[in-house]
């Protein structure tokens, strides 16, 4: 061997071993990751659209009546079981109450009110809430039940 031989790079002019090309790899992770992007914001807009729209869990309790639907004119009050309340499906307090009733009872005197309570919440906040609109002159004040299963 001579001194030259050690300078040489031992793989010049051999031939190499395959190659692996991780660019379609890449490809696939990253579609799979708007995959899951996507369906996991989708899962949370269907998860909020009912409380956008209005639509609060309640349990209500059974009685005799059928279901109505409410009539535009009429307000709907909602106080799911932690005792929060919501007026047409928007979370409201006491104060934000009392100036919302203010400015529809101004516009309509015999506003109807109609309450639809969670069946867990205490009867104390219920009739605290009827008692509150009747202070503020409502005098169309309904409490919702859902129908009794057969």
């Amino acid at each position: 061997m001579t001194p030259d031989d050690w300078l040489r790079d031992p793989l010049d002019g051999a031939e190499t071993g395959p190659e692996l090309n991780l660019t379609p790899l890449v490809d696939v992770v990253f579609a799979l990751l708007i995959v899951f992007m996507v369906s996991s914001a989708a899962i949370i807009e269907e998860g909020m659209s009912d409380a956008a729209s209005g639509q609060i869990e309640l349990a209500l309790p059974t009685g005799d009546s059928k279901a109505q639907k409410a009539p535009a004119t009429e307000l709907v009050i909602q106080v799911d079981a932690d005792g929060s309340m919501f007026a047409d499906g928007k979370a409201i307090d006491d104060k934000s109450l009392a100036d919302d009733v203010m400015q529809r009872l101004a516009k309509k005197p015999d506003l109807q009110v109609r309450v639809e309570a969670d069946s867990k919440l205490s009867y104390q906040r219920v009739m605290d809430v009827i008692l509150r609109l009747q202070t503020l002159g409502v005098r169309n004040v309904g409490l919702a039940t859902r129908e009794k299963a057969p």
